[in-house]
């Protein structure tokens, strides 16, 4: 696997973006407000930052996967979260929706590029990241930190009964802006 230096320069820059939006929208308003999961009001900020990554790296292998683990290496390093039960599951969740969208989305991109519908892979994208990044948080955390039972009673059932119509509606106005930003962005290149 051969990373230009245009590729790696991506990587680290949305890596570092997503620490500081994660920071700034999420664990702040969480804090100060004492909500959880108050941060996934403004899923769309996440989303049209992934969406713009991700077409930037044009389908090419391994460049989101990257991404996504340098971000939670970040994240893991740098002292913003409280708990480690309430910060890994989300982090490794990422990681494998990151993997899945690596694997399976990238193997269809060109597809949707040669028919000029790069629109529809990104959205489709943000649907599936945000559509089932919370059933995989509460699997990994139910696995690794707490029962089940637990995580299901208080954290899926109260937050993502909520917020997973929100996460959904944001992930598909995030990929739509993201793809405009991204073609504003080609363009000036």
């Amino acid at each position: 696997m051969k990373i230009n230096a245009r590729d790696l320069s991506l990587i680290i820059v949305f890596a570092a973006l997503l620490v500081v939006l994660n920071v700034l929208i999420s664990r702040i308003p969480e804090t100060v407000s004492g909500i959880a999961g108050f941060g996934y009001l403004f899923t769309i900020l996440y989303s049209i930052t992934l969406s713009v990554s991700y077409l930037m790296y044009g389908g090419r292998r391994w460049r989101i996967i990257a991404q996504t683990s340098l971000y939670a290496l970040l994240y893991t390093v740098l002292p913003f979260s409280s708990s480690p039960g309430g910060t890994i599951p989300p982090l490794l969740a990422g990681i494998v929706n990151a993997f899945t969208i690596d694997i399976v989305f990238n193997s269809v991109h060109g597809f949707f590029e040669r028919r000029n519908k790069l629109q529809w892979w990104v959205i489709l994208t943000q649907l599936y990241y945000w559509g089932t990044h919370s059933i995989w948080t509460l699997l990994l955390g139910s696995l690794l930190f707490f029962s089940f039972e637990m995580a299901f009673q208080f954290w899926f059932i109260p937050v993502m009964s909520v917020m997973l119509p929100v996460m959904i509606v944001e992930a598909v106005a995030g990929g739509y802006l993201g793809y405009k930003v991204f073609r504003r962005v080609e363009k000036i290149t």
